[in-house]
């Protein structure tokens, strides 16, 4: 069951970074058609194989944090703190950017101001994150097997008009 968890978790960190999403997809890879395809191939094999890589690193290691894990790959203490820096500052742009991202969503959807669902969705972060790597988890545990079902519906619905619109253009 910890290994559903960490799917969960990895499953959560690339689509809630919009790193998987439809739109990044279709943007980056989908577009170039069969060449894009071989992209998404090619960087899913090679997001499996680091994710792969890094967490037996830190099974093997023993690795306990993300400090350790630096401290694992970089000896030279200034070149540390300043891969921390960078890390640091992506990490926080990439959050912003996730927030806005919300809000813009709510403002498209709903009508509500922007600004008021940034702050639904900063507030909503601040508590999970409140209760550390554990509520992470469980949000996970929560919201990534709902998006999975959806994403199949949605997949299969297109799939579905798709297929008999393809159909329907052959008579």
């Amino acid at each position: 069951m910890e290994i559903i968890k960490v799917v969960f978790v990895i499953i959560g960190t690339f689509v809630g970074a919009g790193l998987a999403s439809g739109q990044e997809v279709y943007s980056f890879f989908y577009i170039n058609g069969i060449k894009g395809i071989i992209g998404i191939l090619i960087s899913s094999i090679l997001i499996g194989i680091i994710t792969y890589k890094v967490l037996k690193i830190v099974t093997k290691k023993n690795i306990n944090n993300y400090n350790e894990f630096l401290k694992f790959y970089i000896r030279n203490n200034k070149l540390k703190k300043y891969t921390n820096s960078l890390i640091n500052i992506f990490m926080l742009i990439s959050f912003y950017i996730m927030i806005a991202g919300f809000g813009g969503y709510l403002k498209q959807e709903f009508n509500l101001n922007s600004l008021i669902g940034s702050i639904i969705f900063a507030i909503i972060c601040f508590i999970i994150l409140k209760t550390d790597v554990k509520g992470v988890i469980k949000a996970n545990e929560i919201l990534i097997p709902i998006l999975i079902i959806i994403i199949i519906l949605i997949g299969v619905i297109n799939f579905k008009y798709i297929y008999i619109k393809n159909i329907n253009n052959y008579f």
